[in-house]
């Protein structure tokens, strides 16, 4: 079996959510369509919602390892793609809990994240627990705004409120990293007076 085996089921898949919601479409129909076997099928997949987990997958991966001057771009390509694909995305979401959603889109948001993070962090002196919260904190909140666009219905571009959301962001980052920074110095020196 071949990698263009798993690639065939994932164009037939994505062809099938244009009309379809996920929980709707049978495996048999699915490889049907294929023209395989459900045994090549299991071979790949133990599932129709593994098909659409690897599928996100291969797509994010592009944004994986983006430098910080690249963040805003990746940003904004991710939301063109999923608005463009908004029937798709529906018809898998709508399949989904929201909690498992949420859970995957905050560790596939994460890494964009944490290169702006990184990448602001260096300039201030906070403990690696203080920029795993900042990170943790951006991409709930993004993920949570996402989330929030979805069950609307993708209705309009989401570009307005990535704009709005990457305005506070940049405009908040330094004065949250400040601030940890200066309580992790508070720390220090009751730790050292205490001490004494």
């Amino acid at each position: 079996m071949t990698k263009s085996t798993k690639e065939g089921i994932r164009k037939e898949l994505y062809e099938l959510l244009q009309t379809k919601a996920l929980d709707d479409i049978t495996v048999t129909e699915l490889v049907e369509r294929c023209g395989i076997s459900r045994q090549a099928f299991y071979y790949h997949f133990s599932d129709l919602y593994a098909v659409a987990e690897w599928s996100l997958q291969q797509a994010m991966e592009k944004f994986q390892n983006i430098q910080p001057s690249q963040w805003w771009e990746a940003m904004q390509r991710i939301m063109e793609q999923l608005y463009e694909n908004r029937t798709v995305v529906l018809n898998v979401y709508r399949a989904y809990e929201r909690s498992y959603v949420e859970h995957n889109l905050r560790r596939w948001l994460t890494p964009s994240i944490r290169t702006k993070v990184e990448a602001a962090a260096v300039s201030h002196q906070v403990t690696h627990q203080q920029r795993e919260f900042v990170i943790e904190l951006c991409a709930q909140g993004l993920a949570n705004v996402m989330l929030s666009w979805i069950d609307r219905g993708m209705n309009s571009r989401f570009s307005d409120r990535l704009e709005d959301f990457y305005a506070i962001m940049e405009g908040s980052m330094d004065f949250m990293l400040e601030r940890l920074a200066q309580r992790h110095q508070k720390a220090d020196k009751s730790d050292v007076m205490s001490k004494t």
